[in-house]
């Protein structure tokens, strides 16, 4: 059996089971018609019994395919998808405080071989901050593209910024800026320290820039997937 067979194409899963199960059915009729020297007779049930344990070994493998393809399925998620998902889910706090998003990308389908409640928990953290700590009619850009075995999700708002001694805290567990303090905004500072928990579990990185009353930039990255599309 050629091992490099994708058993996810249903005409390759056919080809294959089709030739044990017609050597076995044929050498059953064989068999029926009787007129048959022992000799040959257990000749017919040795093939019979080797297509038979050929054909369920193939099963097992087509079974091993699938199982393995569904585990990861559920481990990789599209990007693209997944941010308008949480854009949507987000929308009634954006328009509330008559905030604009705009998504840009690079290519339709970019993965990554991270849970989609994971990958929840990063970015809609970030994106709900870009949006909350916005001025009045803000914006929100959000770039997501690959770039050399890396996938990249930049989110930058044009908000109150982070005064630039507090940026290397803004990941420590329940901190909270003077800033957002001061302007009476609601948080409980540990949305950012989970979203830097779940970035360093899977081997990406997340950086920080900003400045006071202009912007704040968040750039997430991680080695990018290279399963494809099911």
């Amino acid at each position: 059996m050629n091992q490099k067979l994708d058993y996810s194409n249903l005409k390759d899963i056919v080809h294959d089971l089709k030739t044990p199960i017609t050597s076995i059915i044929g050498f059953v009729e064989l068999l029926k018609q009787g007129n048959h020297d022992e000799k040959s007779t257990f000749e017919f049930y040795d093939i019979i019994l080797s297509e038979s344990q050929k054909l369920l070994k193939l099963v097992n493998e087509i079974l091993c395919v699938q199982k393995h393809q569904m585990e990861s399925a559920e481990k990789t998620c599209n990007l693209n998808i997944q941010i308008n998902r949480y854009i949507k889910e987000l929308t009634p706090l954006a328009l509330k405080r008559n905030i604009e998003i705009s998504i840009n990308s690079n290519s339709n389908d970019i993965y990554v071989s991270i849970p989609e409640d994971k990958i929840s928990r990063i970015l809609t953290n970030i994106i709900e901050n870009a949006i909350k700590y916005n001025k009045e009619h803000g914006k929100v850009f959000i770039d997501i593209y690959n770039d050399k075995g890396k996938v990249f999700i930049k989110i930058r708002d044009t908000g109150i910024g982070i005064p630039e001694n507090e940026i290397d805290k803004i990941f420590s567990k329940y901190y909270r800026s003077t800033l957002t303090q001061n302007m009476c905004i609601e948080g409980s500072g540990i949305g950012l320290a989970i979203a830097n928990d779940i970035v360093q579990e899977y081997s990406g990185q997340i950086k920080v820039s900003s400045k006071l009353g202009e912007y704040t930039e968040f750039i997430v990255s991680f080695p990018l997937s290279h399963i494809k599309k099911f």
